[in-house]
């Protein structure tokens, strides 16, 4: 998969997603719940198909920019913590 399947993933589950709140007419509603398979099924591969689509783009782009960014931080050891001087301190 490359960058422009998963946005083509992303935008065929979010238009799976939209199409039946558009045209409710076209998903009857069969259950006794007054539930339409047609319309659970687009909602829940839609949002698979969303979710391939971003989870791709997230892991491919976003993490390595993320580890880069964190990379040029500079670290600091545990015993650079500036601590404050026992001179300072008054008891009461």
């Amino acid at each position: 998969m490359n960058a422009t399947n998963a946005i083509s993933f992303a935008l065929i589950g979010s238009i799976m997603e939209i199409l039946p709140r558009a045209f409710p007419a076209c998903f009857p509603h069969t259950g006794y719940d007054e539930a339409s398979r047609r319309a659970l099924w687009l909602a829940v591969m839609g949002a698979v198909q969303i979710a391939l689509g971003i989870g791709f783009l997230l892991t491919v782009h976003a993490h390595p920019f993320a580890s880069r960014l964190f990379a040029r931080v500079p670290s600091r050891g545990a015993a650079s913590i500036p601590l404050p001087s026992s001179g300072s301190l008054t008891v009461r």
